[in-house]
C-alpha cells in the first residue's frame, strides 16, 4: 500500500485549522520537492492570513464577522484538502518527501494476525415458545460469527452442527424443544483466521 499524507481536519477548531495551515506553509512554501502546488503558495497564504482575520473580528460575535469567519474555515478546509492531493500526487508514496510537506501520514492499518474470544456469550429464552436467543460481545476484526449448536456427546467428545453464520452479535433460534437444556457455542471469522471457541452456554426454551 502507497504511503499517502491526509488533510486531517475533522475535530479541529478554526485556531487548530490556522496553527495547521501555519505549518503546512512554513514547510512547503519553497519547498523543491513541492514546484507547482495547488493551490499555489500565494493563494494558500492569503486564504490563511484571511482566517486568522476572520477569527480575531469574530471574537465580538458579530453575524457578519462569524458568517466571514465561517466562508475562511470553508476555503482552508478546501485549499487543505487540495494541497493534501496535490502532495500525494506528487510524491507517489516516497516518505521522505511526504514527511517534509507538513502534513500527517495517512496511519496504515496493522494487519489482524489474532481474534479474541467471543465474550459474555449467553443464550436465554425469550416469551415465544420453542426460542432461544444468543448473544455476545463484538470481537474486533471479525467479519462474521457462526453460531454452533452441540447434538450428541459430552465433554471432548461433543458433535457439534452449524446453526447459522450472522454478522450481528445476537441470533435467534427457533424451534428448540422446551423439554430439553440446549448447548451452544460461538466463534468469530475474520478474512483468513478463525478466533477459539467461547465459552459454552446452556439454555431451555419455553
Amino acid at each position: 500500500m502507497m504511503a499517502k499524507v491526509k488533510a486531517g481536519l475533522r475535530g479541529l477548531s478554526a485556531n487548530q485549522k490556522a496553527t495547521r495551515a501555519a505549518v503546512l506553509y512554513s514547510q512547503m512554501n519553497g519547498n523543491p520537492n513541492f514546484p507547482d502546488p495547488v493551490p499555489s503558495m500565494p493563494e494558500f497564504h492569503a486564504a490563511y492570513i484571511e482566517l486568522k482575520e476572520s477569527i480575531l473580528a469574530a471574537l465580538d460575535c458579530g453575524r457578519l464577522a462569524i458568517a466571514r469567519k465561517d466562508r475562511a474555515v470553508q476555503r482552508i478546509d478546501e485549499y487543505m484538502t487540495r494541497l493534501a492531493g496535490y502532495v500525494n500526487s506528487a510524491c507517489l508514496g516516497d516518505i521522505r518527501k511526504l514527511n517534509s510537506s507538513g502534513f500527517e501520514l495517512v496511519k496504515r492499518p496493522a494487519p489482524i494476525n489474532t481474534l479474541d474470544v467471543p465474550r459474555n456469550f449467553r443464550v436465554r429464552a425469550t416469551a415465544y415458545p420453542e426460542q432461544l436467543k444468543a448473544r455476545w460481545e463484538r470481537v474486533p476484526g471479525a467479519v462474521i460469527y457462526q453460531l454452533e449448536r452441540a447434538i450428541s456427546g459430552q465433554g471432548d467428545a461433543e458433535q457439534w452442527e452449524v446453526v447459522d453464520l450472522t454478522t450481528r452479535t445476537s441470533y435467534v433460534v427457533s424451534r428448540m424443544p422446551s423439554t430439553v437444556s440446549q448447548t451452544f457455542r460461538v466463534v468469530a471469522v475474520g478474512c483468513s483466521i478463525r478466533s477459539p471457541y467461547s465459552q459454552k452456554a446452556y439454555g431451555k426454551a419455553i
